[in-house]
């Protein structure tokens, strides 16, 4: 750990925000540095290094050779694993087709090599137990990304830019030098002599980012020298103002909710920012991550303001917003079917039939796994903290688990992790004499969880639940 964290700060170039400032966790704590060879993530891990050798952080270089640019793309592969090593730091790399694949899943090039490289970022990250994600944004492809966004027509959101820190699968994605322009990058390079790789698509005004970056940034500096920052203190003050309109919209839906329906009254009354996020948070949930975009908002909005008994407009994923009783509800277009049959079922070892559902379970022990299914979901209890027998019994009304030391709604859970709501119906709850202590997809209640050290303590009681 430095010994003084201002000495640390002011050895560093200006722009450049540390890891621990972005995201809150310790200094020392690893990075994985997403590498192109670029001038932007060439100074980035270099930056990175001299912060690490004062802070003790041990960083890692990933670098993804997306089979585009053939020889050029194993040129820069061979330049990023020589400078990391250099370093002295690990380096990963991953060959992939990006082309053929991304003609196979119809996406474009840029989508299938931005998704190909942060799943390989995932998987890294998650092997390697690396909790903090690098990536080289600079201040110019802020403002390349607002200005795309507003070609396309966006909200707030899109006019935010790229935040300097996000949540990803297996961490957290921090952007350290996101507030540097590209010119004072080069300058880093310079200073420093730093060599890098030069990317012959970059000049390629057929791809759309390119263009803005060739031709309309420049334009923006000359008409004012400081567009580039002017734009990135703009995406930070309008940020705050999205998070805050976000904060009020979770509140909207929690308090005014009501399995999925929202007062009518309420939507009409309540300012539209407020509103618009509050549809889409509650679609995201009903959906179980699903998109709800703005033309979808706008339809929902003029159904609410019609107030028409038993009127509906059509959603995706077969989903549609209905007016019910004075209030907007969200319901499958399919939901016709009855709500499964109530079911109390004392569970033996070995198969357990819930025909109510169409499901099964299996319960073994630690010394027996022959109930194994490809799809089952598998959880295992310490069987000293089961308390009588266990039952399986359909979700009710007011369900409640203790996990992380509270005691917490179900169904918000189920909220939270995002379970289609055609599924929630099938999961059972697994009881015993002092209540819920395990739910398939959601968890185990605190205390109750097998831990291998703890073997001795206690054998294990594993419940693999299965359903078409």
């Amino acid at each position: 750990m430095p010994s003084n964290k201002n000495t640390l700060l002011r050895s560093l170039p200006e722009g450049f925000k540390p890891p621990h400032l972005l995201c809150g966790l310790p200094e020392d704590t690893d990075i994985l540095v997403g590498f192109s060879g670029g001038s932007d993530s060439t100074a980035l891990l270099h930056i990175l290094h001299r912060y690490a050798e004062q802070s003790g952080a041990k960083l890692y270089a990933a670098h993804v050779n997306h089979g585009i640019r053939g020889e050029e793309a194993d040129r820069d592969e061979e330049f990023c694993k020589s400078f990391a090593q250099k370093l002295g730091i690990k380096f990963f790399s991953l060959r992939v087709n990006v082309p053929e694949i991304a003609k196979n899943t119809d996406e474009s090039i840029e989508t299938a090599a931005r998704r190909i490289r942060y799943e390989y970022f995932d998987r890294l990250m998650r092997e390697n137990d690396i909790k903090l994600l690098a990536t080289a944004h600079n201040a110019d492809d802020n403002l390349e990304t607002i200005l795309f966004n507003i070609a396309r027509g966006t909200g707030l959101g899109g006019i935010c830019g790229i935040p300097d820190c996000r949540p990803c699968e297996n961490g957290t994605v921090i952007r350290p030098i996101l507030n540097m322009e590209k010119r004072d990058i080069f300058d880093y390079c310079r200073d420093n002599g730093l060599d890098y790789a030069t990317d012959s698509t970059n000049i390629d005004t057929d791809y759309t980012r390119n263009k803005i970056r060739a031709e309309i940034i420049p334009v923006m500096r000359q008409i004012n020298s400081g567009a580039v920052k002017n734009a990135a203190r703009m995406s930070e003050n309008l940020r705050a103002d999205s998070l805050c309109l976000e904060s009020m919209a979770g509140w909207f839906v929690e308090e005014l909710r009501d399995d999925y329906a929202i007062e009518v009254e309420k939507i009409c009354g309540s300012p539209s920012s407020v509103v618009n996020r509050a549809l889409i948070r509650l679609y995201d949930e009903f959906s179980g991550g699903k998109t709800l975009e703005q033309v979808h908002v706008n339809a929902l909005r003029a159904l609410a303001a019609s107030a028409v008994p038993h009127s509906s407009v059509s959603l995706p994923d077969n989903i549609e917003g209905v007016i019910e009783n004075g209030k907007l509800c969200f319901r499958k277009k399919s939901d016709a079917s009855p709500a499964p049959e109530e079911y109390n079922i004392t569970l033996c070892d070995g198969e357990n039939t819930i025909s109510q559902t169409n499901s099964k379970i299996f319960i073994g022990t630690s010394h027996s796994s022959k109930f194994i299914y490809k799809n089952s979901i598998l959880l295992s209890l310490a069987s000293d903290k089961i308390n009588g027998d266990l039952i399986a019994r359909n979700r009710q009304s007011g369900d409640r688990i203790r996990m992380g030391g509270m005691s917490k709604s179900v169904k918000k859970l189920m909220c939270d992790k995002k379970i289609p709501l055609d599924i929630r119906a099938r999961i059972p709850m697994i009881c015993d004499n002092d209540g819920i202590v395990a739910i398939p997809l959601v968890g185990i209640r605190d205390g109750a969880k097998y831990k291998e050290e703890k073997a001795s303590a206690s054998s294990k009681t594993d419940i693999r639940f299965y359903f078409d």
